[in-house]
């Protein structure tokens, strides 16, 4: 066949070097050799085959059967860890966000097969500038069920089932059945809910040791910004999260008689509306974020503090 390209380069003999021994080819280009069609020709569909299963999971065979210097003692390498993986290791994600997209596409190409996440939140227009597994047609659907279902359809052999509804819905037996908890979270509260959770399955034996069965790590990770944190907390052998929520800053508090009386920002009218003005129209009734109407108030009394105001 005709050489082209980095090829013909590799191949031809320099004019002042014919007597030489031909050059040694770069592996790259004698070991993978694509079939580029020509112009106006459509590329075959053998060249678009999926890998093969071996190939399909290379990279992740080798990282489980070698030993390395950042695994733990009792790590013992083997072939057969991915097939445990695939078949026993239940994993739940919680938030099917802009985290969360992440996380169940790298899991399932992880060799997790077995798959839970769940999320109490729908899919708004904003969200698909970041959160690449929804689409425009998906608007208004739950978050974890369309998730679930891209990722399925993508990646052949994984299973994800889907839950809509708060973290606090569910029971705890629930939570008893994953063997890792990953955190795609945005706030502090649902962090802490979680880990007390995990932490409260974790038993000692007699000699004052985690029972191994009762562990449930949890790997929690965040964004801001450019910005990001991942960690692992495992119960009874690292710090858990109430362990280091110090390391958030503290909320922004701002002085009620300027809310009240003086306010100079949108910050200060939103606050307001939700800590003052809701209490004296709606007494007794709690506010809930998640509420469409509750939120349509809070704003029509926002939008109506700036004008009074002349803040905008």
């Amino acid at each position: 066949r005709t050489l082209q390209g980095p090829e013909l380069f590799l191949s031809s003999p320099s004019p002042t070097s014919a007597a030489r021994p031909h050059p040694r080819r770069l592996d790259y280009y004698t070991s993978y050799r694509f079939p580029r069609p020509k112009a106006g020709e459509m590329a075959s569909p053998a060249a678009a085959a999926p890998p093969t299963e071996p190939e399909r999971w290379r990279d992740l065979d080798m990282l489980l059967s070698r030993p390395g210097n950042l695994v733990h003692s009792t790590f013992d390498p083997s072939p057969g860890l991915r097939d445990l993986i695939g078949s026993y290791v239940e994993v739940l994600v919680v938030g099917a966000g802009g985290l969360g997209c992440e996380l169940l596409k790298d899991l399932a190409l992880s060799g997790f097969k077995n798959l839970h996440v769940i999320d109490m939140d729908t899919i708004d227009v904003s969200n698909l500038n970041r959160q690449f597994l929804f689409r425009i047609q998906d608007v208004g659907k739950p978050k974890a069920e369309v998730a679930a279902k891209r990722v399925m359809e993508r990646v052949s052999g994984v299973n994800i089932v889907p839950h809509f509804c708060r973290i606090e819905d569910k029971e705890l037996e629930f939570y008893n059945q994953f063997q890792i908890i990953v955190l795609g979270l945005d706030s502090i509260e649902a962090r802490s809910y979680i880990n007390s959770v995990a932490c409260g399955f974790l038993e000692y034996d007699s000699d004052d040791r985690p029972v191994q069965e009762t562990v449930k790590p949890m790997v929690d990770g965040g964004t801001e910004g450019f910005k990001g944190h991942a960690r692992v907390i495992i119960p009874g052998m690292t710090p858990c999260f109430e362990c280091n929520i110090w390391l958030f800053p503290p909320q922004v508090k701002f002085p009620l008689c300027t809310l009240a009386e003086t306010p100079r920002t949108a910050a200060h009218c939103i606050e307001y509306a939700h800590l003052i003005k809701w209490d004296e129209v709606h007494s007794g009734k709690p506010f809930d974020a998640d509420d469409t109407e509750h939120m349509q108030w809070i704003y029509s009394e926002v939008c109506s503090s700036l004008m009074t105001y002349k803040i905008i």
